[in-house]
């Protein structure tokens, strides 16, 4: 390589400076605001981005873009379509935060069961999607000796040897928790899989949780739900329309975070690492680091707590992130949204939140990591 290559990319990616700055010349710029034209005047080889950046023929005509690689799990923010046609290569990151979503919601349950004096190896977990997340959820559940049902029925349909159940039986469950991507069509479309009617299956003994796409539940038909006496109690990382979210049906929910269910320092850093082993392979340059080498020492914990609920809090409190979000005047909610979601790693509590493979474990936990 005779010149550097040119990348524009998130600013909210971490690590890129390490994995790219041998071999690129890198301008950073706000997710939302990256435009066609800041494309162009960077002659952009390669973009680099998160789910908040919408790439599609609007952003990239007329650039030299020859790579998008998005650190995230989805790609309902790409034109994948679009992308192919135009022989563009990009690459996701599947699975890269599986183990932070999975930890969400183990925290998310735990505060729940601690609310409601139950105790979390006394409920039966619906996991709708199993994916990498769905699956990563399942792992966890397993090993804390918690009964979990699987809904998937594109996976079933396809083969997939595990034993599914329907959506109506996930629905009797104590927890429901949503890991599907958004699908706009076809006979397993998730675009308001939650709607009215399903809502009103459940009751207010149980806890829905969605830490997928917003849209999957419909946010209008949730906020005319929740009032009612016999409503489940829900737990919200995702909004239809961010940044620009209800404030009323933020205040409805249990607990409420800005999207940053996957925000740990190991999800984040792997995205990029994955990013990384997609450009390298695209322009074929040669795999320089690992991925241990992008993380620091492991956290660890002065005095565990005894209890499962408050262990597994201890090691993520969801409340932080939540009373965050919560606190914002409805005014600034838009802004600081964004800006919650890009610090979501330093939590309050001044500790850097990680997978539970970033933690010295107690033995009572050591399975998780």
């Amino acid at each position: 390589m005779s010149s550097k290559y040119q990348i524009v990319a998130d600013e909210s990616m971490p690590g890129v400076d390490k994995l790219f700055g041998d071999i690129a010349n890198i301008t950073y710029i706000n997710g939302r605001k990256i435009t066609n034209s800041a494309l162009i005047e960077s002659r952009a080889d390669a973009l680099l981005c998160r789910s908040i950046t919408k790439v599609n023929q609007s952003l990239l005509k007329n650039t030299s873009v020859k790579f998008v690689g998005t650190a995230t799990i989805g790609t309902d923010h790409l034109d994948c379509k679009w992308l192919n046609k135009r022989a563009i290569q990009w690459s996701n990151a599947a699975g890269c935060n599986a183990a932070a979503v999975a930890q969400y919601v183990l925290s998310a349950v735990s505060y729940w069961c601690l609310e409601k004096n139950k105790s979390l190896t006394e409920l039966t977990v619906g996991i709708v999607g199993a994916g990498n997340v769905g699956t990563e959820l399942s792992r966890c559940l397993s090993y804390l000796g918690v009964k979990f049902l699987l809904c998937d029925p594109p996976l079933n349909d396809a083969g997939d040897p595990r034993q599914f159940v329907s959506l109506s039986a996930i629905m009797q469950c104590d927890v429901v928790t949503l890991h599907v991507p958004l699908t706009l069509e076809g006979p397993h479309k998730t675009q308001y899989l939650m709607g009215a009617k399903e809502l009103a299956l459940l009751h207010n003994n149980q806890l829905l949780i969605n830490a997928s796409r917003g849209a999957v539940i419909n946010n209008h038909e949730l906020e005319q739900y929740l009032p009612s006496a016999n409503s489940a109690q829900v737990i919200l990382d995702v909004f239809e329309d961010e940044p620009n979210i209800s404030a009323t049906l933020l205040s409805m929910c249990l607990l409420s975070t800005p999207h940053i269910a996957g925000h740990t320092l190991e999800g984040k850093l792997r995205g990029s690492w994955m990013v990384y082993q997609a450009f390298c392979r695209c322009f074929s340059v040669d795999i320089q680091y690992q991925e241990s080498f992008l993380y620091p020492e492991k956290n660890q914990l002065n005095k565990p707590a005894h209890d499962l609920e408050n262990l597994l809090i201890q090691l993520y409190d969801i409340r932080l992130d939540s009373n965050s979000l919560k606190t914002i005047p409805n005014e600034h909610l838009a802004e600081q949204f964004d800006q919650l979601r890009k610090n979501a790693t330093q939590l309050a509590s001044g500790i850097t939140r990680r997978d539970y493979s970033g933690w010295l474990l107690p033995q009572a936990v050591a399975g998780l990591a």
